[in-house]
């Protein structure tokens, strides 16, 4: 009777551990329970070549013990006994999912165990185990959607129905910044003018109750500068079901970002060429290049020749179009953490 209330406190254990990813403590609590000396756990997620290690409680010779059985699958409780170590049991857990692998648990003890128990203690352990996996996936997966998000060259933001900001990129923050069309004010998303504040909530208001889609907005700016363009996206589930839509917000004065590194990737330009096709797609002319690199317009033209040759155009709109469409990312404006 008190190796089961051992063994549920044992479970719980094992729960706590998602968390943490400590999993020596559930594993002494778990050999405690079973009234066992040593005790180990591995875990073999899919396309791995080895096991891994995740917990070991005990001698580095009752480790090898383990790993003379560890190869042999089994869903069941085994035991082998071995002279002056005593008796282990083992048994392998398998779990299939967006995390799938195998747990294999063994305990050393001097008599026979639980069978039963062990095997419930393996199989909540194989879950916590698969559920820590999986949480682990989804931060490394949000990681890399805010990596994404970051490089587009608009500004990008996700708000609720209170227009309440729950993500944002880069760029959106450089909008902001400027502070000549919409602002921040505690977590809200504002624009400058009345008229457009209310548009856009009656906008998203509509977007989330299923009415409206990809809705295009104007925000209005100061000194007279054109006004942003803001696009309305929200999911295609089911109204009840939306919290959350995207707004993409984009300048229409500003020139795309240079591209240099993927300009020389795909058309192999030189540096001198790098700097005539920045200057196009800033729209600079031919001249104003010249003069600023201190050579004559001829030989900006001439490299602006062999570029066009490069880029299979022939004239400097062409070559500004189909550099402007090879260059979606932004340059990033702080390091990666």
């Amino acid at each position: 009777m008190r190796g089961m209330s051992g063994g549920k406190l044992a479970l719980g254990g094992w729960m706590q551990a998602v968390q943490d990813g400590n999993w020596i403590q559930p594993l002494g609590d778990s050999v405690r329970a079973l009234n066992a000396g040593s005790g180990l756990v591995s875990w073999t997620g899919d396309g791995a070549t080895a096991p891994t290690r995740l917990a070991l409680r005990g001698t580095a010779e009752f480790a090898r013990f383990c790993d003379e059985v560890l190869s042999q699958a089994c869903t069941e409780v085994f035991s082998h006994s071995k002279a002056n170590q005593g008796q282990l049991t083992w048994t392998h857990v398998r779990l299939d999912g967006e995390a799938s692998g195998e747990l294999g648990f063994f305990v050393l003890s001097e008599a026979p165990i639980d069978s039963a128990h062990l095997r419930e203690i393996a199989l909540v352990a194989a879950m916590a185990v698969a559920t820590r996996a999986r949480v682990r996936q989804m931060h490394a997966t949000s990681e890399l959607k805010t990596a994404a998000f970051d490089q587009l060259p608009f500004g990008t933001v996700i708000v609720d129905r209170q227009i309440r900001i729950a993500e944002r990129n880069e760029a959106f923050g450089a909008l902001v910044a400027r502070g000549d069309g919409f602002s921040v004010c505690q977590g809200r998303l504002v624009c400058r003018d009345p008229t457009d504040q209310a548009a856009l909530a009656t906008a998203v208001s509509r977007a989330l109750d299923g009415e409206l889609n990809a809705a295009l907005l104007k925000v209005q700016r100061t000194m007279g500068a054109q006004p942003y363009v803001m696009r309305l996206v929200a999911s295609r589930r089911e109204a009840r079901a939306l919290e959350h839509c995207l707004l993409m917000i984009a300048d229409p004065d500003e020139a795309p970002s240079p591209g240099a590194d993927i300009w020389r990737a795909m058309f192999d330009l030189t540096e001198c060429e790098l700097i005539i096709a920045e200057g196009l797609v800033s729209g600079r002319r031919i001249n104003d290049i010249a003069t600023e690199r201190g050579v004559s317009i001829e030989t900006v033209r001439s490299q602006t020749k062999r570029m066009f040759e490069r880029l299979n155009v022939s004239s400097q709109a062409e070559a500004a179009a189909r550099l402007s469409r090879t260059a979606p990312f932004r340059r990033p404006t702080r390091p990666a953490s």
